[in-house]
């Protein structure tokens, strides 16, 4: 289990008290986990401490958003707890932030806890389908949402329509079987976005497959229409 410690730089005394907290969440979490300790006075350079490399992350390494967003009140930010996070593998990762501070206040850091719970997603999403009684969709486009892209890029647009279609089909891409792929290219189909010159292309890159496998998608799609 890789675990990465900056020795070098100085730290307020409860910023290193926490390291040895942060070996023992991961050691207790295991292989699943990764823990990281950022000292939150030099944030382009935050990361002290990783255990674990779902992020893939090193010593040095920069704050996230999410810190980020929080420190814009460094005398009251919230902890941000048990949050939905998605790698760009596809993996889901239950995520959360704790805010370490000093006895006046003052935000020194803060411990990150990321915990890969695909597989359990994986069984929440089969017991959740096995367990419905009544999972019929309306087919009227009256009462369907609509969520309107605005985007600077084509490109944005296509990829934000290829999410759309991977969240439909309620499985990460490295767990989707021929079947689930061929529902996420009839859900673009239908949405127009293989008019969109290199979406071909595009949602090959994203599902791990051929030019030439999307086009007998794509076969098979209209063949079952």
């Amino acid at each position: 289990m890789r675990i990465l410690v900056d020795e070098k730089r100085k730290l307020h005394p409860y910023l290193e008290n926490m390291k040895s907290v942060a070996e023992g969440i991961f050691r207790f979490l295991g292989k699943e986990a990764e823990v990281v300790l950022h000292d939150l006075s030099q944030p382009e350079s935050s990361i002290i401490f990783i255990a674990g490399e779902l992020t893939e992350r090193e010593i040095g390494g920069p704050i996230t958003d999410v810190a980020l967003k929080r420190l814009r009140n460094k005398n009251n930010p919230n902890d941000v707890l048990n949050y939905k996070n998605e790698l760009k593998d596809g993996r889901i990762l239950k995520s959360s932030t704790m805010f370490v501070t000093d006895d006046e206040g003052q935000v020194l850091g803060c411990l990150c806890v990321n915990y890969n719970i695909t597989d359990l997603y994986m069984v929440e999403n089969t017991i959740k389908n096995f367990c419905s009684l009544d999972n019929k969709k309306s087919s009227s486009e009256s009462s369907e949402t609509q969520t309107e892209i605005f985007a600077d890029d084509i490109h944005d647009v296509m990829e934000t329509m290829l999410n759309n279609a991977i969240r439909e089909v309620e499985k990460p891409i490295p767990y989707m079987e021929k079947d689930d792929k061929i529902e996420v290219i009839k859900y673009l189909d239908q949405k127009g976005a293989f008019m969109i010159k290199g979406a071909v292309d595009h949602a090959a890159e994203k599902l791990n497959v051929s030019r030439y496998t999307i086009y007998n998608y794509l076969k098979e799609v209209e063949k079952n229409k």
